[in-house]
């Protein structure tokens, strides 16, 4: 099992460095995390998009944080910002991917694309078998490391300065 996420604003916090969780209000994502998940999968929906997803990342979920962070959000899921598993996909945002991954979620969540992914429409449980598909789907799309997509890299150090990135 693995997180379906919802988020307009991932990207930027990326690149401004904020990295390292994921922060909500609802309790549904602590209820997520109690399942064990290995990957929280980023989505977004496209400017001017409405009913279209477009996948942004995969993150490898640990159980503790990787980075020294700060939020405000009462409930948090981890992820190591470090590790090879952890990435941005590059070329996700053409119309024919974006209609690949709109169509594999549509009609398993139909009030999710409904709401406009608003609140805890936003987060939902990704079984084996949705996981596998999107897996297989994304086997050959171009990504990078997570990391490269933060503008100042050096502002990004792990918690244990002794440890060795992944």
């Amino acid at each position: 099992m693995d997180i379906f996420y919802h988020s307009q604003s991932f990207e930027q916090n990326v690149k401004n460095g904020s990295v390292g969780l994921i922060g909500s209000s609802s309790r549904k994502i602590v209820e997520l995390s109690e399942r064990l998940p290995k990957h929280i999968w980023v989505f977004k929906t496209p400017k001017g998009m409405k009913g279209t997803i477009q996948l942004v990342a995969s993150l490898l979920i640990s159980e503790a944080p990787s980075v020294a962070v700060q939020t405000d959000q009462p409930h948090v899921i981890y992820y190591d910002v470090f590790s090879a598993e952890s990435v941005i996909y590059t070329d996700a945002g053409t119309p024919d991917r974006m209609q690949e991954v709109s169509r594999l979620f549509q009609y398993r969540w139909r009030t999710a694309f409904s709401a406009s992914f608003r609140g805890d429409a936003g987060l939902h449980a990704m079984e084996a078998d949705v996981v596998r598909g999107l897996q297989a789907m994304v086997a050959d799309w171009e990504k990078v490391q997570m990391l490269e997509r933060v503008k100042d890299r050096d502002n990004v150090r792990p918690i244990n300065p002794f440890a060795q990135p992944r």
